[in-house]
């Protein structure tokens, strides 16, 4: 792939992010439910995946082969084996009124 092209597709990747970010915050400041749900999930689950990608496993890939692999997996499992605790994590964050863990 041409390297204008990559950094166009990059720069449109991130702009989506940011633009959706904004119309989610403008909606909540408008008064507007903010959004819950499936939508916002998959986007964060896709942040986080792209930013691990990008700093974590390509440099680990290049450097130590297969030793990516952890990388995937913990968040993987995570996701499969352990709802309860992601249960937990989001009633602790909605009764102190977090937005981060």
């Amino acid at each position: 792939m041409q390297t204008g092209i990559l950094i166009v597709l990059s720069l449109a990747y991130v702009g989506l992010l940011f633009a959706i970010a904004y119309w989610g915050d403008s909606r909540e400041a408008a008064g507007k439910q903010p959004l819950n749900g499936p939508l916002v999930y998959s986007l964060s689950l896709a942040v986080y995946c792209t930013s691990w990608t990008f700093y974590g496993a390509v440099v680990t890939a290049v450097s130590t082969g297969w030793g990516y692999v952890p990388i995937y997996l913990g968040p993987i499992i995570m996701v499969v084996f352990g709802w309860e605790i992601l249960r937990r994590i989001v009633e602790v964050s909605k009764k102190q009124n977090l937005t981060t863990i």
